[in-house]
């Protein structure tokens, strides 16, 4: 293949950037030639729609291109001239941690510098390129900057290990530090990092062990002799925690990681083994109580509240944090979950849901005065605690009514915006990951009257999921019929009556899952406006008689409304038409739905609240605050978020499993 060399391209093109062709401003460009012909490495062709491409809008794609699929061979000239030219934008942004990945592979370390300056929000790997950036030229006044980057339990970036070496050399981590990860990676099942850190200490048998002793005997039997160590422990913690020696600080770690793997499947035997041992101190037995609590938590075991509270709560991350609350309201410990929530940091306790639950924890402790002020400060909000605080009070909410809709003249002057008009562009070539991160770049900084002008034109372009990320930004002005729109409600409008659904909820559920966008397709494969996985699309064509379905079909927003809403209905009826079960069903799967429920009949916002899969807990919230917003546009649909909150009822309750 032709190779074009960098200095070729810029007397082709870099030279010209000064005087447009006005044949190329004209010429649409084929951008997924530019994508074929990079991944083919046809530099010539990616030089040539380079070169034809300037002053179109979309001119920096092509360039981008052709610079990073030879990277290693481009040359700075090239690489400050594309930044200088094409910055702001989303393209320059990602050219620039391209480049800066590209600059730490050479070891240029004084351009890495003076680049990295340009960065918002440096990542891991840069802030570490950036240390050793700093150490290169001898200069260790900024070093202990970033030592917390050491301080994880997953692996870092191999660009950290230079920094990490140097803060060890200096002093400013130490062998208690060193041990202090490797107790944070067996908390996070990660032996592999452990094994790896524990050459900072010594490299103790326990956690690097040899392999074990095969003794041959007659009869070609052989006997292989192992011990306790990281490999055995993780592959079979029961049978080798009472043989840990903990009498060093390796044999301590050992047997805190083996009491955490059998509490991930017997909770109760790993609080038994942490009762009966003697040998550890307080503030190791407390770590143990604390693992173990919120592993608990999250598996929805009663006990957990009261295992973490032998633990210390003090050095949680803010999602541990969030389980010790979760684990006293699951069983209804009030008086628990006001003082964690006291417990947190300011900015933590001004979070929508821990100001909800406080309210509610203060009313169980019989201080309404004091819940009722939380709930008036909620009560502003449209979100799921703030539906929740105003119906506390007494208050519905009441249809909304469009404060701005947005003229011409906004729209048209949206549409000058550089990023907007490549948006526009991108989306209609299908490039849509390209852009809504064009989109999302424009946004920045624009009025609330503007937000809802982008927010117009992008719903007349049927980029549904940019109009309502738009439309959810003003603080000021509203306009809902964008925030909460109802495209091809000719169709998913009778298919949820069909269905017998209350299509609020249908369009709730659609907003959260596709946000209208007809042909999306998850990374999972789940297709179309209601996202469905290729088998349950299967199986559903076939419960519907649809013999000639085909996937292709899941991308037809007349049927997949028709197919989406017959499954959803199927488990609404096996879950005794409970929303809030078939909803969370719909996101995680049925089987998960009904495990998580309690042994007896519970309130569905503590149901919610405790859902353990974050994407799930947060989906169903969405889907039920949406429905109860698009409620106000049918007849006989629920205008109360409560209403679509029944109790979910006990494990003693069955659920029909699906045919599937």
């Amino acid at each position: 293949m032709l190779i074009v060399s960098t200095t070729m391209f810029k007397k082709t093109t870099l030279l010209v950037l000064s005087c447009l062709l006005a044949a190329s401003a004209n010429a649409r460009i084929d951008l997924d030639s530019v994508r074929e012909a990079s991944r083919s490495r046809d530099l010539v062709s990616l030089a040539t729609i380079s070169e034809q491409s300037i002053g179109d809008p979309l001119e920096m794609y092509p360039r981008y291109y052709y610079l990073t699929t030879q990277i290693n061979q481009t040359d700075e000239n090239d690489a400050n001239s594309f930044i200088n030219r094409y910055s702001p934008s989303p393209m320059a942004e990602r050219f620039i941690n391209d480049w800066l990945k590209e600059l730490a592979r050479r070891q240029s370390w004084a351009q890495y510098e003076a680049l990295y300056s340009k960065l918002e929000s440096p990542n891991t790997e840069q802030i570490c390129n950036k240390q050793q950036a700093a150490i290169n030229r001898g200069d260790y006044s900024q070093l202990a900057n970033h030592k917390q980057l050491w301080f994880s339990g997953k692996a870092q970036p191999q660009a950290c290990n230079t920094y990490f070496d140097t803060l060890f050399s200096k002093g400013v981590l130490n062998e208690q530090d060193a041990w202090a990860r490797i107790r944070l990676a067996l908390a996070n099942n990660q032996p592999d990092l452990a094994r790896q850190l524990a050459s900072r200490v010594g490299s103790p048998e326990y956690l690097v062990p040899k392999p074990p002793v095969v003794i041959k005997q007659k009869k070609k039997k052989t006997i292989t002799i192992e011990t306790a160590n990281i490999n055995t422990v993780n592959s079979n913690a029961e049978r080798w925690v009472n043989q840990i020696d903990l009498s060093t600080q390796a044999g301590r770690e050992l047997w805190l990681f083996a009491v955490e793997k059998i509490g991930r499947n017997n909770p109760h035997q790993a609080a038994r083994l942490i009762s009966a041992q003697t040998s550890l101190k307080a503030d190791d037995l407390a770590f143990a109580w604390q693992q173990l609590g919120l592993t608990a938590a999250r598996k929805l075991t009663p006990e957990a509240s009261a295992w973490l509270a032998k633990g210390h709560l003090e050095d949680l991350s803010p999602e541990d944090r969030a389980w010790g609350i979760r684990s006293a309201l699951r069983i209804g410990d009030w008086q628990a979950v006001e003082q964690r929530i006291n417990a947190l940091p300011a900015n933590e306790q001004q979070e929508n849901s821990w100001r909800y639950w406080k309210a509610r924890a203060l009313l169980a402790q019989n201080k309404t005065a004091a819940a009722n002020a939380l709930w008036v400060s909620l009560s502003d909000q449209i979100d799921f605690y703030g539906l929740l605080a105003r119906e506390e009070l007494g208050a519905i909410l009441s249809a909304p009514q469009p404060s701005y809709k947005a003229n011409t003249e906004d729209i048209k002057a949206i549409q000058t915006i550089p990023a907007v008009r490549r948006a526009l562009e991108l989306n209609a070539q299908g490039w849509r990951t390209e852009a809504n991160r064009e989109w999302n770049w424009a946004m920045k900084g624009l009025s609330d009257q503007q937000l809802l002008a982008a927010a117009e034109l992008a719903a007349r372009n049927q980029m549904y999921d940019r109009s309502i990320f738009s439309a959810m930004r003003p603080t000021q002005i509203q306009d809902f019929s964008l925030r909460f729109p109802m495209p091809y409600r000719s169709s998913i409008e009778p298919a949820a009556k069909a269905h017998g659904l209350d299509p609020a909820w249908v369009f709730g559920l659609i907003r959260q899952e596709s946000r209208f966008i007809a042909d999306i397709r998850s990374s999972a494969g789940a297709t179309g406006l209601m996202q469905l996985m290729p088998a349950t699309a299967t199986w559903v064509a076939k419960k519907m008689g649809m013999s000639d379905f085909t996937m292709s079909d899941m991308s037809d927003p007349e049927i997949n409304p028709q197919m989406g809403s017959y499954y959803l209905a199927y488990w609404n009826e096996r879950f005794g038409g409970n929303p809030v079960l078939a909803t969370a069903g719909y996101n995680a799967g049925p089987g998960n739905a009904a495990k998580w429920r309690d042994d007896k009949e519970m309130e569905a916002a503590i149901y919610i609240e405790t859902i353990p899969f974050t994407e799930t807990r947060d989906y169903v919230k969405a889907v039920l605050t949406n429905a109860t917003h698009y409620a106000h546009f049918f007849n006989g649909s629920p205008a109360q978020l409560m209403k679509r909150l029944p109790p979910v009822a006990g494990k003693a309750t069955p659920v029909e499993e699906s045919a599937q």
